[in-house]
């Protein structure tokens, strides 16, 4: 099957606005400026680890390093307020929750950090590596925030709105972002045609019947970033909870059509979507692979070219 094919027969359909139909819940936790500069802190304190790195492997054969640990540390002391209903989840300090723990982060306001997506290309000094801070209400994904230290990159949710910035030599200052458009077409010239799959997909799966790029990331913190703006087409990946937290919020905040691959819409009900059954074992990925992109048709498209 032809994948263009598939996707301009769609085109005379009625689009749906999903971020008009969408219904983000509100909150007076997210605190847009104080999470960028926490996040940016957090950058600055990876970025001088580097220098200095020490790695471990884990039980699932990933490698974590010591800025992980030490970046997630100065996130939950930052973030977490449990007098507050305010906690932290967090990819290398889950497994030390208690179930009633983290029921409790699930039922309140809750930080959901991975300290260093894409600790591999972290590890071998190459800058395709992020901070990434999502944030759930009562248990719904609504708020995101990922910086890319690597090429000075930072895009986060604010008051319904997504900024973005670029800086020179270093990350840009809040007042530095802009607002980006739900319309792709206005943030680039040329929106892109490639599309993401992530390892796991790489490594199992066959890819069929594209005419267009493939990719495959060790991260996923920039293709959430650069498909936010239009530099990437869609994405298709299994992700844990902490991956995916920032950039679905992001997402869905710009109103862009996220999914499972079975093509049922994400509720962004974080205990719907994600199993958190093996969080001991340092796990909680999504209930099955799945696919974000602008336009529903596009994403049921991309899903018949994955064997």
């Amino acid at each position: 099957m032809n994948f263009d094919v598939v996707v301009k027969s769609f085109t005379i359909k009625t689009k749906v606005n999903y971020l008009k139909d969408a219904v983000l819940p509100t909150n007076s936790i997210w605190d847009a400026q104080f999470v960028y500069s926490t996040a940016c802190k957090l950058a600055n304190i990876a970025v001088a680890e580097q220098q200095k790195l020490t790695t471990e492997i884990k039980p699932d054969n990933s490698i974590v390093t010591q800025a992980d640990k030490l970046v997630e540390d100065t996130a939950i002391a930052a973030l977490a307020n449990p007098d507050n209903d305010t906690y932290v989840i967090g990819e290398e300090t889950i497994k030390e929750l208690s179930q009633a723990q983290l029921d409790q982060a699930l039922a309140g306001s809750c930080y959901i950090i991975d300290p260093i997506d894409g600790t591999v290309p972290y590890a071998s000094l190459t800058p395709l590596w992020g901070i990434s801070i999502g944030f759930a209400d009562k248990g719904e994904l609504a708020e995101g925030c990922i910086i890319l230290p690597g090429t000075f990159e930072a895009i986060i949710t604010h008051q319904g709105k997504v900024l973005y910035g670029k800086g020179v030599g270093e990350l840009p200052k809040f007042e530095q972002l802009v607002e980006l458009s739900p319309e792709l077409k206005n943030n680039c010239d040329h929106p892109s045609r490639v599309l993401v799959i992530n390892q796991l997909i790489a490594k199992t799966k066959q890819v069929e019947g594209l005419t267009r790029g493939v990719t495959t990331y060790y991260s996923i913190v920039f293709p959430y970033v650069y498909l936010a703006q239009g530099r990437m087409a869609g994405i298709c990946a299994g992700l844990n909870i902490w991956d995916a937290a920032a950039g679905s919020a992001i997402l869905r905040n710009l109103g862009f059509y996220q999914s499972f691959i079975d093509g049922t819409p994400l509720s962004f009900n974080i205990t719907q979507d994600y199993d958190f059954s093996k969080f001991k074992q340092g796990q909680a990925r999504s209930r099955q692979m799945m696919i974000a992109s602008k336009d529903q048709q596009f994403s049921q498209a991309l899903v018949t070219c994955i064997k």
